[in-house]
């Protein structure tokens, strides 16, 4: 009985000390790589923001400025641009800005209709009809061209070709950032 009192004894002794905790050597490995993963992510998305930014102030992105005119036959409408703030209009700056891209795409009537008939060289499908495309273009406030988009897409000849004829349109410098929508009518000469 002895023996079994001095194990006791032995086993009580060893475990008055205090209780100490090593954390797994893998585990924390495993959360030096996670932490390493994770800053570098962080520094990632700071970097894309920062360069996001830039590039939305090189092109003139819409910061809320920006209102948007269709026109479409007789009818002239303005609302304010996708961001959502209504900042205040001048309907005089508007109605003027407005005739003015009407002029701008009326003086480029020759050369929309030459995409148009390079289109139909391509496509005979719409030889037989006429087309009615939507011309939406985006000005900054200093009257300089940012973006165009056309409706219905006549193939990539033609996108590419009217991409061109948009690109030297340009508004008055004191005109407001405006996105401008027109309909043209095309017809097979």
């Amino acid at each position: 009985m002895i023996h079994l009192a001095a194990v006791s004894a032995l086993l009580a002794a060893g475990c008055k000390g205090e209780t100490k905790t090593v954390p797994d050597p893998q585990t924390a490995e495993d959360l030096k790589k996670c932490q390493e993963a994770k800053d570098q992510k962080d520094k990632l998305i700071a970097s894309l923001t920062d360069e996001k930014a830039a590039w939305m102030r090189e092109k003139g992105a819409n910061t809320g400025n920006e209102i948007v005119v269709s026109i479409e036959g007789n009818v002239l409408t303005v609302k304010p641009g996708p961001v959502g703030v209504i900042q205040p209009l001048d309907p005089k700056k508007a109605g003027e800005a407005s005739r003015q891209f009407i002029d701008v795409v009326a003086k480029s009537r020759g050369a929309i209709q030459k995409c148009y008939e390079q289109a139909l060289k391509k496509d005979s499908t719409i030889q037989a009809k006429t087309i009615t495309l939507t011309v939406e273009a985006s000005f900054s406030a200093a009257g300089a061209y940012r973006d165009a988009n056309f409706r219905p897409s006549l193939g990539g000849t033609f996108d590419a070709c009217m991409k061109t004829v948009a690109s030297k349109w340009a508004l008055p410098q004191n005109s407001p950032a405006m996105t401008f929508k027109a309909q043209v009518s095309l017809t097979p000469s």
